[in-house]
């Protein structure tokens, strides 16, 4: 595995320069130079995919702000219902607990609405498969597969495979598998969550950092079990240490590059890893 860890790293770095050395931007520190690269979204096209209501703002909330400041066209895709996103739940059982997940259901949509409302995001598709059940629809690639090729987004941001929990790392299986013969081709921006990645791009958010922090407010339900306002911020204040000369002092990181590139990586990841 340490291998396959080098490799990645290696392979992420050289992935992203040709996509992000054309921003003429290198102000990353000395320890980062040789492996990230910082950038700024733009008015691009960009399909974020979530496979909870929440992994967006969380992952690439900040610069989800960005592309609409900058008139860029975003939507979101929701994967999963998010039903038991809700720790009353263990206290349940029948139909009593039946009707607390369909009120999760609803509740976690709301949220989702008023969080992506505060970026500006008004573009959304709710693919309603069961909570930690994604790896396990057959279908959920090819419908991906179809808004895919309706959209025609330039970048699709995506939980990075490196992700632990198992709805995150399926949500990159359904990416391949659904751009896979295809003549799609757009920019990956796998996002961190749960899971540290091996960041090739970083993107200075002090400017949306408030705007992040309001979004991610709207997850009541969700905050009322996990404070992850204080760890997602915290990332985001950690993640600036790859800045030079106090270029900023939050940032989210990404692993950028081609769709070519993130799908053989993957298939690279999963053999070795035999997922």
């Amino acid at each position: 595995m340490k291998w396959l860890t080098r490799t990645l790293v290696r392979r992420f770095a050289h992935a992203a320069r040709p996509y992000l050395q054309t921003q003429g931007l290198m102000r990353t520190s000395k320890v980062f130079s040789g492996s990230a690269l910082t950038w700024e979204p733009g008015a691009e096209r960009a399909l974020v995919l979530a496979p909870h209501m929440d992994d967006e703002t969380i992952g690439c909330g900040g610069a989800i702000a960005h592309h609409i400041k900058a008139g860029g066209a975003v939507h979101v895709v929701f994967l999963t219902d998010g039903r038991y996103g809700n720790s009353r739940l263990r206290e349940l059982s029948g139909a009593a607990r039946q009707a607390e997940e369909a009120r999760t259901v609803t509740l976690r949509k709301e949220e989702a609405r008023r969080a992506l409302d505060k970026l500006g995001v008004h573009s959304v598709t709710f693919f309603d498969v069961e909570d930690g059940h994604l790896q396990d629809d057959p279908a959920v690639s090819g419908r991906l597969r179809q808004l895919l090729q309706q959209q025609l987004p330039e970048l699709v941001y995506v939980p990075c495979f490196l992700e632990q929990h198992p709805d995150h790392y399926a949500a990159s299986r359904i990416l391949v598998e659904a751009t896979r013969g295809t003549q799609l081709s757009f920019q990956c921006l796998a996002y961190e969550v749960w899971t540290p990645l091996f960041p090739n791009c970083l993107v200075r958010i002090d400017d949306v950092i408030d705007l992040k922090k309001s979004a991610l407010q709207e997850y009541r339900s969700q905050l009322a079990d996990a404070d992850y306002l204080h760890t997602a911020l915290s990332l985001n204040a950690y993640r600036s240490a790859g800045f030079a000369d106090h270029y900023g002092r939050y940032a989210e990181a990404y692993s950028s590059m081609p769709l070519a590139d993130y799908q053989q990586i993957f298939d690279a990841y999963r053999q070795s890893a035999g997922a």
